[in-house]
């Protein structure tokens, strides 16, 4: 019995750190198409189509930062916006 519950504790473990990384690339990808979208205003391209992969991104990120938080796994919101990675 107390050998399953370590190993249980232990794929938790696994799948938090996945998580994390998860949101640390979203997290990346979210910043990188706003500075492009910003950027590529005053180009040629279309509008809508950057505005729509941002928000696309955006949302991506809030349902795994969410899912993150609701599992207690996230780390401080303040460390992840503003860390130089």
């Amino acid at each position: 019995m107390m050998f399953k519950k370590n190993k249980k504790i232990d794929i938790k473990n696994e799948y938090d750190q996945i998580l994390l990384y998860q949101v640390r690339y979203l997290k990346r990808a979210l910043l990188l198409a706003q500075e492009s979208e910003t950027a590529l205003v005053d180009s040629r391209v279309n509008g809508h189509l950057i505005e729509a992969q941002t928000a696309l991104k955006r949302a991506k990120f809030n349902y795994v930062y969410r899912e993150a938080r609701h599992r207690q796994t996230v780390e401080d919101m303040q460390n992840m916006w503003f860390q130089g990675e």
